[in-house]
């Protein structure tokens, strides 16, 4: 827990208006048009886990392409989630769509499990002149294909099966959500 609070004030510090200048009249450079970001992930059933990382490129305001890496129930995560963003350059409505891969372990029987979902999310985004970012987003993940850790567990199969994974829930399709903070750069 305490590395989770840790890892929370950190992405705080990055947004935080950087306040040592050479000249106090000088103004704070306007980053919100900024085309790399990266951002600290808390959610549930999202492309990225329950606490990831992401890597956003955005070469045109309008179309962000984000990579993440996660820590999940179904393992470590992997995402690619190409998204349209609309809106001000202070605050944006981002659609996303994308797969994501899942890589975990079963202990009975040991194997290796690794699992294939698609992603899509609606979500809204702040973007302060530092450069600062909140994002909250909601959607739905569904299991494409492989197999989850834990015997027993929805979407578990006998070793070397490859069939579509149930859901956390045990629902063909679960909502998903995640709460972001970062820095745009």
């Amino acid at each position: 827990m305490r590395s989770q609070a840790t890892l929370l004030f950190g992405l705080l510090a990055l947004g935080l208006p950087f306040t040592a200048r050479a000249d106090e009249g000088e103004p704070v450079p306007d980053r919100s048009g900024s085309r790399i970001r990266l951002m600290g992930n808390m959610g549930v059933g999202s492309a990225v886990g329950e606490l990831g990382a992401t890597f956003t490129y955005a070469p045109r305001p309008e179309l962000q392409i984000e990579l993440g890496t996660g820590l999940g129930l179904s393992g470590f995560q992997f995402s690619l989630m190409p998204k349209v963003s609309v809106g001000t350059r202070r605050e944006r409505l981002v659609v996303g769509v994308g797969p994501s891969v899942a890589i975990g372990t079963s202990a009975n029987p040991e194997q290796t499990c690794v699992s294939l979902w698609l992603n899509a999310e609606v979500g809204y985004e702040f973007r302060s002149a530092s450069g600062f970012s909140f994002l909250v987003a909601a959607g739905i993940t569904k299991g494409i294909a492989g197999t989850m850790p834990g015997r027993g567990a929805p979407g578990v199969y006998e070793p070397g099966d490859t069939t579509a994974p149930e859901a956390v829930w045990g629902l063909p399709i679960a909502p998903q959500g995640r709460i972001a903070l970062g820095h745009w750069f």
